[in-house]
């Protein structure tokens, strides 16, 4: 086993078990939907964080070329995993037996948590990116962290300002932003 294998089986696992959490969570409200107030606000949530379990795991197979990894690098990529992890947890809420689910009043009671742990990825993700300097690849780093840097825009405005149109403005910004991440940077594994 290599250093990166070993290394992004932990990874791996954080990443696996986000998406477990988030879509138990989501069948138990299609379960219990006759009880559920929606909110499209949360649901964008939902898809926003699905993706970017999605896009971060894709984009682990950039380190794959390094060989030597550092207690640093490790610890780094690590709390950036389970940051992703919490995001999940932010926007899943449990469907209770009994009783009204109102998902609009779960998405105003988790927004500043929710977007609080979205400006840490980005913060998370600016240092960990300090990982492709030890590839073939460094103009990664700044590709990857000028791509990185416009995602601080929606989310802290989400953060600062509760106003229903600023959060849909946000919300599908931050989804277009990863959208673009994925594509630019995860569409071929090689």
């Amino acid at each position: 086993m290599t250093a990166f294998e070993h290394v992004t089986a932990l990874f791996s696992f954080v990443y696996a078990l986000a998406l477990t959490h988030l879509l138990a969570r989501i069948a138990e409200l299609v379960v219990a939907r006759d009880r559920v107030r929606f909110s499209g606000l949360l649901a964008l949530g939902m898809v926003n964080a699905i993706l970017l379990v999605f896009c971060n795991w894709l984009s682990i197979w950039d380190l794959h070329v390094i060989t030597t990894w550092t207690l640093g690098s490790i610890t780094i990529q690590f709390l950036f995993a389970i940051n992703v992890f919490l995001i999940c947890v932010l926007v899943g809420p449990k469907a209770h037996d009994e009783g009204p689910i109102d998902l609009e009043d779960f998405y105003w009671r988790q927004r500043p948590y929710f977007y609080g742990a979205l400006v840490a990825c980005a913060v998370l993700s600016l240092i960990a990116n300090l990982d492709y300097l030890k590839t073939a690849s460094a103009a990664l780093f700044l590709r990857e962290n000028l791509t990185v840097l416009p995602m601080f825009i929606p989310t802290v405005l989400a953060l600062v300002f509760r106003k229903r149109w600023v959060q849909w403005a946000a919300g599908l910004c931050y989804l277009a932003m990863v959208l673009a991440y994925t594509i630019l940077f995860c569409s071929t594994l090689s």
